[in-house]
C-alpha cells in the first residue's frame, strides 16, 4: 500500500475521533472538564495539518525525483538535480489551511457535529416535542420532522438503506456531493459507511405521513382562527 493511502487511512481516523470528541463535548457541556475536550479538538485538527502538509510535501519529492531521473543520463547529474530539487521543496511553503483536503476535512468533522437537544430516542437533533415527531402504525419507530443536517421541515425524505434514518433530500445530496467521508448524523447510529447517492431511497409512505401531517396543521390552525373570529 502506498504513503497516500496510509495518511487518508489516518485522516479518516482523526475525523471519526474528531466527531467522537464533539460528541462527548455534548454531554459533559453542563461540567467543567477545564477544558481538556477542546484541547483534543485542537491537537486533532493539528494533526490532520500536519499530514496533509507532510502528503503533499511526498507529492513534490516524488515529482523531484522523477524530474531528477528523466534529465539525467548519468548519477552524478541525477544527484546534482534530486539535490537541487529536493532542497527547494523542503523550503516551499505548503498552506495546508487553504487546500482542498483539508476544507474538506473541516466540513466532514463539522457537518456531522452533534448539536445540543438530539433526542434520547436516537434521533438526529431537532425539537423534541411530540408536535414534531411522527409515530409509525407499528409503534416501534418515531421519525423528526427536521432534517438532521438543516434543522428545517422534511420535504422531500430519503431513507438510509444501510441504517433506516430518514433525511431531507435536497440536505443530505448537498452534503455529500462534495464530501465523500459523511456518515449518518444520528446520534447513535451504530452505521459506519460514508453515504453515498445509491444508500438513498425515496420513502413514499413518510411522504405521506408528512403531507397529512402538514395539512392537518393547516385545517387546525383554520379551525382556530374560525373559533377566534365567531367569539367576537
Amino acid at each position: 500500500m502506498d504513503f497516500n493511502y496510509h495518511v487518508d487511512s489516518a485522516l479518516t481516523t482523526l475525523s471519526e475521533n474528531h466527531k467522537f470528541f464533539k460528541e462527548m463535548a455534548e454531554f459533559v457541556s453542563d461540567f467543567n472538564d477545564g477544558g481538556e475536550i477542546q484541547k483534543l479538538l485542537d491537537q486533532n485538527v493539528e494533526l490532520a495539518e500536519d499530514l496533509i502538509r507532510t502528503k503533499s510535501k511526498h507529492q513534490l519529492l516524488n515529482k523531484a525525483l522523477k524530474h531528477a531521473k528523466n534529465s539525467s543520463n548519468t548519477v552524478e547529474k541525477f544527484e546534482e538535480v534530486w539535490k537541487e530539487r529536493s532542497a527547494a521543496v523542503e523550503q516551499t511553503r505548503i498552506d495546508v489551511k487553504n487546500s482542498a483536503e483539508f476544507k474538506n476535512f473541516m466540513k466532514a468533522v463539522e457537518s456531522a457535529a452533534p448539536q445540543k437537544g438530539a433526542e434520547i430516542n436516537g434521533q438526529a437533533n431537532g425539537p423534541a416535542h411530540d408536535e414534531d415527531l411522527i409515530m409509525e402504525a407499528t409503534g416501534a419507530e418515531v421519525f423528526s420532522l427536521y432534517d438532521p443536517w438543516s434543522k428545517a421541515l422534511i420535504k422531500n425524505p430519503v431513507r438510509n438503506k444501510i441504517c433506516g434514518h430518514v433525511y431531507d433530500r435536497d440536505s443530505v445530496m448537498l452534503i455529500i456531493k462534495d464530501n465523500i467521508g459523511i456518515r449518518c448524523p444520528v446520534l447513535g447510529c451504530a452505521n459506519r459507511s460514508y453515504i453515498q447517492p445509491v444508500h438513498l431511497v425515496k420513502d413514499h409512505d413518510l411522504q405521506q405521513k408528512l403531507q397529512q401531517r402538514m395539512s392537518d396543521a393547516i385545517e387546525d390552525e383554520s379551525s382556530s382562527e374560525e373559533e377566534g373570529q365567531a367569539d367576537h
